[in-house]
């Protein structure tokens, strides 16, 4: 009877011990997004654009250099440009992206890290210890990979969102552009904008786990709006998990400062009205050119409008998803 007793109480036990660990991950998860964005409002006081998120050396350079992930954390090991060896990964040191290269490492560990970019060592050693790096800050504890409709590179490579880009998390660098041939990007995220100029920074996503990066397109076509550069496949209108057991809730931190869990399933309808609307090109807007651009939801927004976006020289076919915004 006795040992019957314990049997009942250890499966009685089992899930409110798996929920405690989920809990103890999730904490630490959205403890590192704080101490993110602490460090980058340290990097926007000392830099001269007033940037929040670092501007990385590569930007524009390679297919896809868009300042989602190279802000911060270790090599990483995703997509190798030559064969299947991780070492030269396009995200990894050999291509440029090392530790040595993401500027809030050095705020956040207090220390300048090497540049081994031309100092591969023998059998590339040097670089396989950049992508071994234990930056646990940009690592969340319950990163299992991709978890939904993201990048097709991270899913073929089923390697955790911290091994494939280096990092678990993605800063907000949302684009948009006009179609056509001459089509250049813009930035309509915090990206490439000065901290103090980010309107209503308390909603404006900064950083968030990548599981979720793109949660929000779950029903944008249905609202009639395309995305131009194509570079997600197919699967848009399926529904993202994320990595802390609760469907389309994604932590992240925001332009003022903080960090909370938001549910991002899709986006919001944007009303008509949002006080003004910028020109793109120097061209006259209206509510029906930014309508695709408009990306919000219930306590969080990717755009940053009424803030005119970022111009770029940057093609739209650089790598970044681009939304339609209509003339």
């Amino acid at each position: 009877m006795t040992c019957a007793c314990v049997g009942v109480l250890l499966l009685l036990l089992a899930p409110a011990a798996g929920e405690a660990r989920r809990e103890s991950k999730s904490l630490r998860c959205l403890n590192n997004l704080s101490r993110i964005g602490q460090a980058s409002f340290i990097h926007a006081a000392t830099d001269p654009n007033e940037f929040a998120v670092p501007v990385h050396r590569r930007f524009g350079l390679d297919f896809g250099a868009l300042g989602m992930f190279e802000w911060g954390g270790k090599s990483g090991q995703g997509e190798p440009q030559s064969g299947n060896d991780p070492e030269y990964s396009k995200w990894g040191t050999g291509a440029g992206r090392g530790p040595s290269t993401r500027a809030l490492n050095s705020i956040i560990y207090g220390r300048a890290f090497p540049d081994f970019q031309d100092h591969d060592g023998s059998n590339q050693i040097n670089w396989k210890r950049d992508y071994s790096l234990n930056l646990d800050v940009f690592r969340c504890p319950s990163d299992t990979g991709y978890s939904g409709h993201h990048l097709a590179a991270w899913k073929n490579s089923r390697l955790s969102s911290f091994d494939h880009y280096g990092n678990s998390y993605a800063a907000n660098a949302m684009w948009v552009g006009r179609p056509g041939g001459a089509c250049r990007l813009h930035s309509n995220s915090p990206f490439l904008k000065p901290l103090s100029r980010i309107p209503n920074p308390a909603n404006a996503i900064q950083f968030m786990e990548n599981a979720g990066l793109f949660a929000w397109r779950l029903n944008y076509g249905v609202t009639g709006c395309t995305s131009l550069s194509g570079v997600l496949g197919a699967g848009v209108e399926s529904p993202v998990h994320g990595w802390h057991g609760r469907s389309a809730h994604f932590q992240s931190a925001f332009s003022d400062g903080h960090s909370a869990t938001i549910r991002m399933r899709g986006h919001t309808a944007p009303t008509p009205d949002i006080g003004r609307y910028p020109p793109i090109d120097g061209i006259a807007t209206n509510y029906t050119f930014w309508r695709c651009a408009i990306i919000r939801g219930p306590g969080w927004q990717l755009d940053t409008l009424p803030a005119p976006a970022t111009p770029t020289t940057l093609s739209c076919s650089s790598g970044g998803v681009v939304t339609s915004v209509r003339p």
